[in-house]
């Protein structure tokens, strides 16, 4: 069910997840960047690009084209730009312990997507890590 709200579209129901998936890829990520589950609302404020997604419960995913495990928490926060979510909340990669990742960038957002093509994640620390897009495509 779909609501406007002073220029912010929330989306709750069923229909929430896929919302979140085509708003990912209408900005130019790659629409598995989130493979979330359960999801209960996503909304998004044209105005600023704040968009938030929350889900039944916090779960935890392995990227296996790059062996990397990922917890997304009930609530995932961010500021949508084209190619770009900053100041993300809610998403955590697992390297020794585990590490808040707080902006997550493609190297080139206008460019054409390509094969090659590399997404960039940084944690709260400001350490990055790049990886290639492919990994992350639907059904990775």
């Amino acid at each position: 069910m779909a609501m406007v709200m002073e220029d912010a579209r929330v989306e709750s129901g069923p229909e929430s997840l896929e919302e979140a998936m085509k708003l990912i890829e209408e900005f130019g990520l790659p629409g598995g960047l989130l493979p979330l589950e359960n999801v209960v609302e996503c909304g998004y404020v044209k105005e600023t690009g704040y968009v938030w997604i929350t889900q039944k419960k916090a779960i935890q995913h392995v990227f296996k084209k790059i062996s990397k495990q990922v917890s997304y928490g009930e609530k995932i926060t961010a500021y949508l730009e084209k190619g770009r979510l900053k100041k993300l909340t809610g998403v955590k990669a697992k390297e020794l312990l585990w590490v808040s990742i707080v902006d997550i960038s493609l190297e080139n957002p206008g460019a054409q997507p390509s094969d090659d093509a590399k997404v960039y994640f940084k944690s709260i620390a400001g350490i990055g890590k790049t990886f290639p897009v492919k990994a992350f495509a639907r059904g990775e």
